[in-house]
């Protein structure tokens, strides 16, 4: 499901406001681990190379990815495997709207369902 669009399809039907996205939003932000983390956590990189990787950031602009894929600490996989872990741990708006009661797990389902209706067609 294309979670922007039914996240659009909740506000236009008047289910929740942009507000209550806006909220979702800032929970999946603060559920973002960064990948550095990530790497150490699964002995991609060690404690030594994040740092070195974090300090030349101090003075670069780039992403961390690319610092380390420019260190040689890393390939194009390696950081893509990262992103989708990274990715794989935050919560989908739907679920955080749900948990934070904002809509109820029957009205979420009702939601869907009408909405994969208007999208199939």
């Amino acid at each position: 499901m294309n979670e922007n669009k039914f996240c659009q399809f909740l506000i236009k039907r008047g289910f929740v406001n942009t507000e209550d996205i806006y909220e979702a939003l800032n929970v999946q932000k603060n559920q973002k681990i960064p990948i550095g983390k990530i790497a150490l956590k699964e002995k991609i990189l060690s404690v030594k190379q994040v740092f070195k990787i974090l300090n030349d950031q101090v003075d670069n602009p780039k992403l961390f990815g690319e610092i380390a894929i420019g260190l040689g600490y890393l390939n194009e996989n390696d950081v893509a495997l990262l992103l989708n872990i990274q990715r794989s741990i935050i919560s989908p708006i739907v679920d955080i709207l749900v948990d934070t009661g904002i809509i109820s797990p029957e009205n979420c389902d009702k939601f869907k369902e009408e909405f994969y209706q208007k999208t199939s067609q």
